[in-house]
């Protein structure tokens, strides 16, 4: 498996920290709208780290 590049790490530290976030929104009881706020900065994270790995064509 290759080494992730800086922008993808990046990336996937982003999405864990969105990720507690949207537990965290949840456990606390946030509003809905707030929590789907973090939980799609959680999936585009995921996805940012997917498209920008080395051998993306």
């Amino acid at each position: 498996m290759a080494k992730p590049t800086p922008l993808q790490f990046r990336n996937i530290l982003v999405a864990v920290l969105a990720a507690a976030g949207f537990v965290w929104s949840v456990v606390v009881g946030l509003p809905w709208w707030v929590s789907a706020i973090i939980g799609c900065a959680c999936v585009l994270s995921l996805a940012s780290a997917y498209l920008n790995r080395p051998n993306a064509s």
